[in-house]
């Protein structure tokens, strides 16, 4: 048998194929005294920083050698050298460790490790072949062959395979939902929780109430701000024990509006691109740390543009909606009026959304929210077929206070065109 380090090729492929890529930290970021030295790749989230460490190894060997056991033993020599290089990174950015304790720092910090093993058969009947080993890895794992440094949960090394970790991206889609299962990952290796792999321990983490916590705290606060009145009900009932059936269904519905709500922001993002007006890469990596909850909501809206009205359709209406993920991010929805002259076609909107935006920040003061988004949503026959093709504009404005004087002018301007 024989061992050979590959490349980092498959590393980087699948990084420029989903979300990752927007937050990859370019050499020059990577080496800044804030960060951890020595790891292969680093992601700077608004919430997170993940520092990733790779490992893809292609074994020599014939085919009579490979079996299970022999299997095990190279999955574990892999994950064991992982294991001691994070142990050495981490010991030499010791100065760091330090600040980080002794600075107030919502800022969490994951240690990743990464596994890809293939095996390479060479014999004089069918000549070369080799393939990749697909596997995880789960807690029996890190129990009996590979023990874990559990002392710090905060430098622990929370190690996946390739395939496993690709399947994990493509289900949780955003950032924000990826650092809340690493979480959720991550606590059940320090309290030694049993599981018995990384595909099963994220089904249990998408029925669980981890998954929904955040989008009803972030209601909780909306309550405490008088902003709505209650907390979803369909929330409450994806916590409750026993209602897993119901939390399944929820899970699909929502990814399923989450990819369609990615087609349709990936349109924008390229039709601005082509319009020589790009989307600016704050708001887009706003707009991409979302959450999958925060996402259903709004295409559910969307979606339901077809049970309105004919007079609504006509005139144009507009919708609300707030974060699920953090307090302080608001979506003014307007969806285009199909009558040119109303203030609220797309001509009209596209040209005035600066004043919109503004009168929802007045509106919303108590709290002051951080980013106001107007999503203006258009609705346009196919030209080919009798389907409808939705069309998406998006507009930003940072959330102010506005002083008493502007206060009063607005309630007066509000008090004039309420006689008119």
């Amino acid at each position: 048998m024989d061992i050979q380090q590959a490349s980092h090729a498959p590393w980087q492929k699948m990084i420029q194929q989903c979300f990752l890529s927007l937050y990859e930290l370019p050499d020059d970021k990577i080496t800044d005294s804030d960060h951890f030295q020595g790891y292969d790749f680093v992601f700077e989230f608004s919430g997170a920083t993940i520092y990733l460490l790779v490992n893809t190894v292609l074994m020599q060997a014939n085919k009579q050698e490979v079996d299970n056991a022999k299997v095990r033993e190279w999955r574990k020599e892999v994950v064991n050298q992982l294991i001691k290089r994070h142990a050495q990174i981490y010991q030499k950015n010791d100065s760091l460790i330090v600040d980080r304790i002794a600075a107030t720092t919502d800022k969490a910090v994951y240690f990743i490790g990464l596994t890809s093993l293939s095996i390479n058969h060479q014999d004089n009947q069918s000549g070369h072949s080799s393939y990749a080993v697909g596997y995880e890895y789960g807690s029996r794992f890190f129990a009996e062959d590979c023990v874990l440094d559990l002392d710090d949960e905060q430098s622990i090394l929370q190690v996946f395979s390739h395939q496993n970790f690709v399947d994990i991206l493509n289900q949780l889609v955003t950032p924000s939902d990826l650092t809340t299962f690493l979480n959720f990952h991550r606590r059940q290796l320090s309290s030694f929780a049993s599981f018995q792999n990384e595909s099963t321990l994220l089904k249990q983490f998408l029925q669980s109430p981890n998954f929904h916590q955040r989008a009803i705290r972030v209601q909780e606060q909306l309550i405490d701000s008088e902003l709505i009145e209650q907390v979803e009900l369909r929330l409450l009932k994806a916590v409750e024990p026993n209602q897993t059936v119901f939390a399944d269904a929820l899970m699909a519905e929502m990814q399923k509006n989450t990819g369609m709500w990615f087609k349709l922001f990936n349109s924008v993002l390229e039709r601005y691109h082509e319009a020589g007006t790009p989307l600016p890469n704050e708001q887009v990596d706003i707009l991409v740390d979302e959450s999958m909850y925060t996402y259903a909501c709004l295409v559910e809206k969307i979606l339901a543009y077809r049970t309105m009205d004919q007079d609504s359709r006509w005139n144009g209406y507009i919708r609300h909606e707030h974060s699920y993920h953090v307090f302080g991010r608001h979506y003014l929805m307007v969806f285009y009026a199909q009558d040119d002259s109303s203030s609220l076609s797309a001509e009209n909107v596209r040209l005035s959304y600066k004043d919109l935006l503004s009168d929802t920040n007045v509106q919303l003061q108590e709290p002051v929210m951080d980013d106001l988004f107007l999503l203006g949503v258009e609705f346009r026959p196919c030209e080919d077929s009798v389907n409808t093709e939705v069309y998406l504009d998006i507009f930003h404005q940072a959330g102010s206070l506005i002083d008493e004087s502007t206060q009063r002018l607005y309630d007066r301007l509000a008090q004039l065109q309420a006689q008119l």
